[in-house]
């Protein structure tokens, strides 16, 4: 995951132009995939637990989690649309334009499966990220 630097502001007198200076997207969110059941008679199950993890309040009307796994996958599904490829699961998950404030959480399950009993019940989840699709407030603000 990226990390937010604050931008610097240097001011010379002796210029006459202006100068827009915007900002870098800021990661709002954390993500931890935990392995809560090594298997459910066919599929490994993940929890993600997703904590929003600024002191900026904002609306966001999807959040979208990329998991890579151990293994190849031969299935992957969740309450939430889910599409897979090798040992990729890209899950998004539609919200409602919720406003989120800093310690707010939100968890949910993945099912993933490999080729047999003993690779599925060995998956282990070796990165998460996570992206939110931020929406402007009813000030037009995006925060």
């Amino acid at each position: 995951m990226s990390t937010y630097e604050k931008p610097v502001v240097f001011v010379n007198e002796g210029v006459a132009e202006g100068i827009f200076a915007g900002s870098g997207e800021l990661e709002c969110w954390t993500v931890e995939p935990v392995s809560v059941q090594d298997w459910s008679g066919s599929h490994h199950v993940f929890e993600i637990r997703c904590v929003h993890s600024t002191s900026v309040a904002h609306i966001s009307s999807a959040t979208t989690v990329t998991l890579t796994f151990s293994n190849t996958l031969t299935d992957a599904y969740s309450e939430f649309p889910v599409s897979w490829s090798g040992n990729t699961v890209v899950i998004t998950r539609t919200l409602l334009a919720d406003a989120y404030h800093s310690g707010d959480v939100m968890t949910y399950k993945v099912w993933v499966k490999a080729a047999d009993e003993a690779t599925t019940k060995a998956l282990s989840c070796t990165g998460a990220t996570i992206k939110c699709t931020h929406e402007r407030n009813v000030q037009g603000e995006l925060d």
